[in-house]
This record gives structure tokens, sequence and C-alpha cells, in this order.
């Protein structure tokens, strides 16, 4: 009798599940058989029907209305096809599905070998070439638009890598599509293609970039398949298995530590790139064929009745261990850390505030207002003024202010002023700001000397206005940014006259992680800043909206409170997926006090801007 197939995917979990089932369902058909893809319903016994459940993790916890008893008749009447990486929540509610099934199969060897330890007899299950994922068909003449590119759910381990590759990548095109993962991706988004859309991104990329999510050498072999289909060369971390692909004849790896140097070197190797992508894809189309990796396990699927195999589980202890996030003691401990690092920003607030009052009561006494700032002028400031001007705020930060306003003096592609300001720095700034004009006196660089600190709002306004370009720079003393950042930020604004500012990834200069890394999306600012100052913004916008408030600056939220007033007036910012700065983290720097929980002020921006989304739960 010939058998039919009910394939069955949650239709409310992630995109790249249903693709998946979509490649198996494909896969079948072209064999001869009949498929119900998407499968409606739970799966049900009767004759001459196989049911494949794509993802268990997600087809069976994400049911709603239906009974635990139920979703297990269901699963003994199914054949899993398991998705998942070992040490992960979701390889653990599968197996809960898994050890009741006919059947289980796996696209990854590693996780085969964990639900075999486990007790379960599962098989490996090879995903290969079909038609429908290949978007390039085989020419290497093909020219491609992006050097490097990324795709992956924003880890801690991810980011850190990330973040030390950026100095050997930020002179490429570069592509890094990160989405945060609290929930499915349900649906495409900026940083999250799928399907056809994600296959020609595919196929227009030179390399992808592949850095595992968690330490679980595991490779990902879906998101290789799909590069390796579309002629972009996979450049992978180490892992303990690569499948039938072969390292340095099918794609390239290497310890994480050198990724972002190989990436660097492949990409001025075309010839080698052409080379390796051309042998993979003959490769996978010749020897791993979908439809010929399903045929051979046909006959052992479709069996009628209860298939061999092992139905208990083993008492083998779980990779994932038990957390305390219900404790009451836990907690209890959180709530009063949370309470004292409250009480310690308000006390730093306060401190800093009493400094600053007395210092400008002093500045007062010994300065008319008029006198309150000091001036000074390159010769080039008059006869330059640049397209960009951008503000770099200094207290006493002379020891880092050169590497800051190098990183500006070595900007190309985009004419550059730079206005200076110096919030009464106690230590050699000024005077070697001075030094600098002497040096370079064609460069048009403005000084503004502060006779008393005002903190940085105050003194990122007293740049703002002086400046003159088009659009404005916000740079802090302490950090820098590569060459070419400027002139892709202007260049992304040019494209899009409706964005008030743009802005890319920048990279934590100790390698720890990543600021700016997503794309413009209001719901998910109400819920925490994670755009850096770092960003060029339009003068008009400023000129529209205000400049930066001294209030939330003294506590240093003035750039997120900025974000939340362009976003309240309906403006957007422009996100350009590539790395344009570094980002000094150092010991008691200003980021660790900002970064102190202050729900009151949280509060305090709700009620400035009460039209935001604040309560949109995002993914």
């Amino acid at each position: 009798m010939s058998k039919t197939y009910y394939v069955y995917v949650s239709d409310r979990g992630n995109v790249f599940m249903t693709e998946i089932a979509a490649l198996l369902a494909a896969a079948l058909g072209d064999l001869g058989r009949e498929v119900h893809f998407p499968a409606k319903g739970l799966p049900e016994a009767g004759p001459g029907r196989v049911n494949l459940v794509v993802a268990p993790h997600e087809f069976f916890h994400l049911q709603q209305g239906v009974t635990d008893d139920d979703l297990l008749r269901a699963a003994e009447q199914s054949v899993m096809v398991g998705v998942e990486q070992p040490g992960t929540e979701w390889f653990e509610i599968g197996l809960k599905y898994s050890s009741v099934a006919r059947a289980v199969l796996d696209i990854s060897r590693v996780a085969v070998a964990e639900l075999q330890r486990r007790g379960l007899g599962a098989r490996h299950l090879q995903l290969g070439y079909h038609r429908s994922w290949d978007c390039w068909g085989g020419d290497p003449r093909v020219n491609r638009s992006t050097d490097l590119l990324f795709l992956g759910s924003v880890t801690p381990r991810r980011e850190r890598a990330l973040s030390a590759m950026a100095p050997f990548l930020w002179d490429c095109v570069s592509d890094i599509r990160l989405f945060e993962y609290p929930r499915p991706m349900t649906e495409p988004r900026a940083n999250f293609v799928a399907s056809t859309d994600k296959w020609r991104l595919l196929a227009d990329s030179r390399i992808l970039l592949n850095v595992h999510r968690i330490d679980v050498p595991y490779f990902e072999w879906v998101r290789a398949l799909e590069a390796v289909v579309n002629g972009c060369l996979v450049l992978s971390e180490h892992s303990e298995e690569s499948g039938s692909l072969i390292p340095g004849q099918h794609f390239v790896a290497g310890p994480l530590e050198t990724l972002g140097a190989y990436a660097a070197s492949l990409m001025t190797d075309e010839p080698l790139r052409r080379e390796i992508t051309v042998a993979a894809y003959e490769f996978v189309r010749g020897s791993l064929d979908m439809c010929d990796i399903l045929r051979s396990i046909l006959d052992e699927v479709e069996v009628e009745g209860p298939l061999p195999r092992t139905r208990r589980l083993s008492q083998a202890v779980s990779d994932m261990k038990p957390g305390f996030v219900g404790s009451p003691l836990i907690e209890d401990a959180l709530a009063s850390e949370g309470r004292i690092r409250a009480r310690v920003k308000e006390l730093l607030d306060s401190e800093t505030a009493l400094i600053r009052q007395v210092e400008a009561m002093q500045s007062e006494l010994r300065w008319s207002e008029s006198d309150h700032e000091e001036v000074v002028e390159s010769a080039g400031w008059a006869e330059r003024p640049g397209r960009v001007s951008v503000i770099v705020t200094s207290f006493n930060t002379e020891a880092l202010l050169t590497q800051a306003v190098s990183s500006v003096l070595d900007s190309s592609g985009i004419s550059v002023e730079l206005i200076v300001v110096d919030d009464h720095s106690r230590d050699g700034s000024v005077d070697w700001v001075r030094g600098l004009m002497q040096e370079r006196p064609e460069f048009p660089l403005c000084l503004v000397a502060r006779a008393a600190n005002g903190g940085v709002s105050v003194a990122r306004n007293s740049g703002l206005a002086r400046a003159r370009g088009e659009y404005v720079f916000i740079l802090d003393s302490d950090n820098e940014i590569f060459p070419n950042a400027l002139e892709k930020l202007s260049e992304a604004l040019d494209k899009s006259p409706d964005a008030a500012l743009a802005y890319g990834i920048i990279a934590k200069s100790d390698g720890s992680g990543l600021y700016s890394n997503l794309p413009w999306d209001v719901p998910r600012l109400c819920v925490s800043n994670y755009v850096d100052a770092m960003a060029l913004i339009r003068r008009e916008v400023l000129d529209e909206v205000g400049y930066y408030d001294a209030h939330f600056g003294l506590r240093g939220w003035e750039d997120y409170e900025l974000w939340l007033r362009v976003a309240a007036t309906g403006g957007r910012g422009e996100f350009v997926p590539g790395f344009m700065g570094l980002y000094s983290v150092r010991n008691g720097s200003r980021q660790e006090t900002v970064n102190l929980d202050n729900p009151a002020l949280f509060r305090e921006l709700q009620e400035k801007f009460p039209y935001l989304p604040w309560n949109t739960v995002t993914s």
C-alpha cells in the first residue's frame, strides 16, 4: 500500500523549522508519496499513514487547550524529527515526546549520540540538497555584493566572538544579522530573514561566518547546508563533527580566536574561495541528494505497527541542570541587590550634582557670563567646514583623547570637522588639543574649553551649538571610530531620507560584547536602550526635537532619552549591519554607573513619553 505522509510543524514556532519540514515534504513528493503539508491538528493513527513531526519541542510544547495525555498519545503515533542541540532546554523538551514515539530521527549526529546515551534508538537524518533551496545554480562567475555574512541569535558567546573580530572585519562589506530570541521567531524581520529571502542573501554573499551559540561544539548543519547550496563559503569554528563535509575541502574551520584573521585572509583570495564553494556545491548535489537520503530510510519508517526501539529512558543525568529561579531565598537576594544598586546610583548622582553646582558657583565668581567658555579655532576651521560634525567631549581623559581624535582625523570618504569640548578637565587635555591645532592647522578643529564641569549633556550641547555639518556624530573621548564609519553612516542617511539617524555595531574594546547590534525597533527600545551614543544624527532633527537633556544626562541616560524623544516624534533610526567603532571598557568607567538599576528614572521616562508602546512584548 502506498503511504500517505502527514508532515507536522508548529505554526507558532520558528520559521526555520517550517523550512526543514517543507524540505522533507518536497523531497517526499518527488519520491511519489502523497504528502499533506502542513498537516493540521494532532497526529493520529490510520492505515497507510505516516506522521512526521518536525521539531517536537515546539510542536507539542506550543499546543494550546490540549492535555498532556493527549499530546503523549499523539506522540506515540508519530516519527519525531529532532533539530535541537544537546545541552539546551529545547532538547530536553523534545526528549519527553521522543521517548514514546514510534521512531526518532535527528538531523545531528551529536544529538543522535546523546539520544542513544539516554536509551532511545535514534537514527541520523542527514539533510541534503534539494533544488528548492538553491538560488545560485552553481555558476562561480556570479558577483556577490556582501563580503561577510553572519546570521544567528544573540548570545553572550557570539557577542564576545564578534567583538574580538571587529578590528579584522571593519574594512569589508559585512552584514551582521543578530536577533534576540526570548520566544520563537515566527516571521521575518529586518535582522531575521527566512526561506527564499535568506537563500538569495546567501547567494549574494561571499563568506558565511559561523560561531556556535553556546560552548557545545555542535556543527550548525542546516546553516552550513544553506550556504553551500548557494555558493557561500562557510567559515566556522571547530566542531565535534561536520557530517560529510570535509574541513579544508568543503569549508574552512579554525579556532574561534583566529576566525577574524581567517576571514580577512579569505576575502583577499577569491580563487580559493570559489574553488572551495564549487567543490562543496558539487559534493552535496551529487552525494547528499535529499531524495536519495530519504529513500534509504523509508522502508524503516513505513513499517506498520510498533518499531523496534528502546522505549524506556535511561537514568543518565541530564546535561541541563535545574535552575533556582523560583527559590524565595534567591528572589529575596535579587530584590535586595536591586535596592542596593539603585541606592548606590542615587548617591553617585547626588555627589556628581553637588560637585557640578560648586564648580559652577566658583566659575561665576571668576568669570563673567560671556566668558564662561573659551573657544579656539584652527586656521582650517573657517576654510573647510565639514559635512559631518564630530563632537568629542572630554573630562580628565588626556591619556585616551589622542586615540579618539586620531580616529576622527583618519576618517575617509567624507568631509569632517571636529569640535572638542573640554568639560573643565584638570589634566593636560586642553594643552594637547592646542598642540594638535599647531601640528594640523589645515584640519577644521574647534576647541571649546568650559570653565566649570556641566556634565556630558551640557558639554555635548556646547559642541552642537557650534556644529556646522549636515550630520552630527557624538564620540566620547575614550572611544574610537573606524576610518570608514562616517562614510558608511552618511551613505545610509543619504539613501534613507526619512531616517533621523544612522548607527552601526560598536564592539567593546576588551572583546566582551557589542552595542548597537540590533535594528531600530520602538517596542524593543521601550524595554531598554540598545543604541549607543555613537550614531550619526541629522542636524535638522536635533534642531526640531531638541538637544540633550541635562536632567537625564546627570544620570547617564541622556542618549536613551534622546532616542525616545526621536521615536515619540515619529523618527526612526537606520541600522547599518557592520562594525563602526570600539567602545572603551575600563574599571570605574561611566558606563558602570549608567547601568546601575534605576526603576524610578525609567518610570519618569514612561510618564514623559506616555504614547510609546511601553507594555509591548517583543521577540
